[in-house]
């Protein structure tokens, strides 16, 4: 079931995230456990946060924030997270979040911008978003 997580999916969705962060590449930076707790309470107090939880277990989420980039005042919602349990990947769930994300942003007038910054498979999940009608613009280099 798509829905918009709540406070009491906190301590669900930390957990979720640091296994996120576990599949991560190797040389990302360590979590600070008092920081992501804080930019999770922030997404689900002053962003949006949609969770897909199959059998009251939440396998999937996809949080934003409405932003705009350092040179224009033009509002647009970022992903501040976005992941699916491996055993759930084969299934259209990553695709529902993605595709309730932008339809929030488009009630709300603004365009999105996501990306995939510390995972691997980077060409299937270039594919994935271009597939929902998104373009890849740009690249993350950083000192290994």
């Amino acid at each position: 079931m798509l829905r918009l997580a709540t406070v009491e999916d906190l301590s669900e969705i930390y957990m979720m995230l640091s296994v996120m962060h576990s599949d991560t590449i190797k040389g990302t930076s360590s979590i600070d456990s008092e920081k992501l707790t804080s930019a999770i309470s922030h997404a689900l107090h002053k962003g949006i946060v949609i969770v897909f939880d199959v059998d009251g277990k939440i396998v999937g989420s996809i949080a934003g924030i409405e932003t705009s980039d350092w040179w224009s005042s033009d509002k647009y919602l970022a992903d501040m997270w976005f992941f699916v349990y491996k055993e759930h990947r084969k299934s259209n769930i990553a695709a529902r979040l993605i595709k309730s994300f932008m339809k929030v942003a488009k009630k709300s007038k603004f365009k999105i911008k996501v990306g995939h910054v510390y995972s691997g498979d980077g060409e299937r999940k270039d594919k994935f978003y271009e597939r929902l009608g998104l373009s890849k613009v740009g690249s993350l280099y950083t000192e290994a």
